[in-house]
């Protein structure tokens, strides 16, 4: 039997959701809130981004935000073209979560999780590079958590919101 992998799976707004999951969920975790809804248009186009691997391997839950971008300057080129181009899958998987209500949307413009959240166990199923995605915006959402406000996150990757 042969396995196919769909390269674009990690563009599925279904995969886009179960990112921002675990996300919101590490962001809580963290600092004890949800996170802001515009975080959302950040935290999953790095998460998706497998040429930032390399960075994430070499950090630990611990690193914190601005100790990553410190260490690793690069991750800021071209950070506002590949967030332009990502706002379709990120404003997808958004749909898709609130849809099914894996996540919700407060009056103050955060991000919940839903009533109808996934559990995080089915993350360890998943072909490598997936699960390295979704680890990337747990991670994100560990660093964001402790970061502060949200301002203050997308001051210190130089882009407004």
């Amino acid at each position: 039997m042969n396995i196919a992998y769909d390269l674009f799976a990690e563009t599925n707004p279904a995969f886009g959701t179960f990112g921002l999951v675990g996300f919101c969920r590490k962001f809580d975790a963290a600092s004890g809130r949800s996170p802001e809804l515009a975080l959302a248009y950040l935290a999953l186009p790095l998460a998706l981004s497998d040429e930032l691997e390399a960075s994430f391997e070499e950090t630990a839950a611990t690193t914190g935000l601005m100790s990553w971008l410190n260490r690793y300057p690069d991750v800021l080129v071209d950070l506002g073209a590949r967030l332009d181009a990502s706002k379709e899958i990120v404003s997808a998987a958004l749909r898709f979560g609130l849809g099914a209500r894996a996540l919700s949307l407060s009056a103050d413009a955060t991000l919940g999780l839903g009533p109808r959240r996934p559990s995080a166990a089915p993350v360890t199923d998943l072909p490598e590079s997936p699960k390295r995605a979704v680890k990337r915006a747990e991670r994100l959402g560990t660093w964001m958590g402790k970061a502060g406000s949200a301002g203050t996150i997308f001051s210190a990757f130089g882009v407004a919101p």
